[in-house]
Order: C-alpha cells, then sequence, then structure tokens
C-alpha cells in the first residue's frame, strides 16, 4: 500500500452509493409478464428442466425478460424457482416479489383517486378520447398496476393493466387514450356505438384483487364519455 504522504498523482474518492440492484432488474422482471410466466410454466409441464436455468429461460422472448430469468433463477435455486412458478394464480408481481427482483410493498401502502375527466367528453366514434387520471399517494407503494375497465353499450369492453414500480407520497396524473376508431377487419371485429362509456380506473399495489400478500386496491372510480354525433 502507498504511504498516505507519497508523492505522485492526486487521487480522490467519491462517497460510496448504495446500488439499488433490486429497482434495477424490478423493471425488467415486471414486462416478463404474464405470458411471459405462462411460456415458462408450459417450458416446465412440456420438456422439464433438463438443461437448467438458461435452458428454462431462453423461452422468453426478450433478451431483458431471459436475463432477469436467469439471474433470479441462479439465485435462488432452480427447485424452488419451478416450485414458485407452479404456484396457483400466480401473477407478475407476486412472482417478481418471491424471486427478490421486486422489492416487497408494504401493507399500509395507501391512496386515493382525485378525478377522471374526459376530453372530449363527447364525440363520433373515430374519436381519440384523452381521460385523465388523478390520484394522490399518502403512502409509499411498492410494486404493482392502474388497471383500466371499458365497458359501453353493446360492446364486449376493453381491460388492460400498466405495470409500475411503485409510487412515493404525492399527487400523480397520468392519461389514458382511447382509440375509438372502429376496425371491422379485426378479429373478432371492433365497433363503437353510439352511447355512453363507462371507465373504471383501479390503483393498485400488487395486482388488482389478487389475493396474494402486499396486494392492495388503493382505491376504484368510474368516470364516462360518450360517442355520439
Amino acid at each position: 500500500l502507498a504511504h498516505p504522504h507519497a508523492s505522485g498523482p492526486t487521487l480522490s474518492l467519491s462517497k460510496p452509493e448504495l446500488v439499488q440492484e433490486e429497482l434495477s432488474l424490478c423493471k425488467p422482471c415486471l414486462q416478463i409478464s404474464e405470458q411471459g410466466l405462462n411460456l415458462l410454466l408450459n417450458e416446465i409441464l412440456n420438456v422439464g428442466v433438463i438443461g437448467g436455468c438458461s435452458k428454462l429461460c431462453s423461452v422468453l422472448k426478450t433478451k431483458a425478460g431471459s436475463t432477469v430469468c436467469d439471474i433470479a433463477c441462479a439465485v435462488i435455486g432452480i427447485k424452488e424457482f419451478v416450485k414458485i412458478l407452479s404456484h396457483t394464480d400466480l401473477d407478475v408481481f407476486y412472482f417478481c416479489e418471491t424471486v427478490k427482483m421486486c422489492p416487497k410493498g408494504k401493507d399500509d401502502a395507501a391512496g386515493k383517486i382525485l378525478s377522471i375527466a374526459a376530453e372530449p367528453p363527447k364525440g363520433p366514434a373515430g374519436t381519440k378520447f384523452q381521460l385523465q387520471l388523478t390520484f394522490n399517494v399518502v403512502n409509499a407503494t411498492g410494486v404493482g398496476e392502474i388497471h383500466v375497465a371499458v365497458e359501453g353499450p353493446h360492446s364486449d369492453g376493453a381491460a388492460q393493466g400498466f405495470p409500475n414500480t411503485g409510487f412515493k407520497p404525492g399527487t400523480y396524473q397520468t392519461t389514458l387514450t382511447l382509440d375509438t376508431t372502429p376496425q371491422p377487419q379485426a378479429n373478432p371485429p371492433v365497433s363503437w356505438d353510439d352511447g355512453e362509456y363507462d371507465v373504471k380506473f383501479d390503483v393498485c399495489q400488487g395486482e388488482c384483487y389478487s389475493k396474494h400478500p402486499h396486494s392492495i386496491v388503493l382505491d376504484s372510480k368510474h368516470g364516462n364519455f360518450t360517442i355520439g354525433e
């Protein structure tokens, strides 16, 4: 070791900072999605785990997903990894927490939806409606989703969950863009009949309405828009 008073280049060292490894791997883990978990489970059921973690995780389509899968599998061991994947009613949030890629959410997570506003409130089919959601987080949340469900007259509706890595306390705004252009060539065809449409927003920690630990529906509210001339 060099003597502290030895002559030579002047060196400096920044203050060591904690590397948030969990968070850096969390987002790509959530991107594995329910579909990815099903691919992994089907591979286990149909082929087995003879090739180890790398072979199993190679069924995932994205490089980020297969890399995170491989890391998680190697860290906890393939037997435990397969056991977690075989869990009944597994969702991606609980999976990423259990394999330690995402921090577990706290059970005191709390928040409230403040408003839902549609712009424009009314328009013909083909209108791109903007639905602005404003919500307040009182106690920080862990990984979760904002789930949206749209229902209207004579339609099957549409629903989708949008994952996130959690929110610190504060007030947030996000906008859902909904394109109501009819798609008669789609399978099944998509039509937007005249009438009022209900839009339900759920802000959740974990998967909305899941029975897994740490899953909480912070709040749920309805907005609406109308299709018509």
